[in-house]
């Protein structure tokens, strides 16, 4: 069970730094993200552009993010019309298997379902074996023909229905 004491809201200007650090442990640390690749696509200005920045909160520690990225965005890859796309979902180590990967899954479903979208859809590396487990928990299965490679990884696309 997650702490007590999260909260998950709306990021604000002043957790831009907290998510740049958080993304740099939960993907660059872990070698999902090359570090010169993170310098440009995790700065806090082009992170939290995207979209609606979700922030999960133990007190005053940013424990977890995801984004809700609108098929407006530039930061759009395969949103069609009706979807809305899930972006860097993270949770810092010390926070996960406790259930925080869930509610922030949760979140933003539900804030897709308040803007009317029908669709949520995601990508993610072959190897976040963990978090493709989660995604399926939530209802989204895989959609292997949107598959795609980018920056020279290979990214598994998932999609629900809201």
């Amino acid at each position: 069970m997650p702490p007590s004491s999260s909260t998950i809201g709306v990021a604000e200007e002043g957790d831009a730094k907290e998510i740049e650090r958080l993304l740099d442990r939960v993907y660059v640390a872990a070698g999902f993200t090359d570090p010169d690749v993170a310098k440009e696509i995790f700065r806090a200005e082009a992170v939290l552009a995207r979209g609606n920045v979700l922030v999960a909160r133990d007190g005053d520690v940013l424990a977890g993010m995801v984004i809700v990225v609108p098929p407006d965005s530039p930061a759009r890859r395969l949103a069609e019309e009706g979807d809305v796309e899930m972006h860097l979902l993270a949770v810092a180590p010390e926070y996960r298997s406790v259930g925080l990967g869930g509610q922030l899954v949760v979140a933003s479903l539900d804030f897709a379902r308040a803007g009317g979208f029908q669709r949520m859809v995601l990508w993610t590396q072959p190897l976040m074996s963990a978090a493709h487990r989660l995604y399926e928990r939530h209802g989204f299965a895989r959609a292997p023909s949107r598959d795609f490679a980018a920056r020279g990884r290979d990214f598994l696309v998932f999609e629900r229905s809201l």
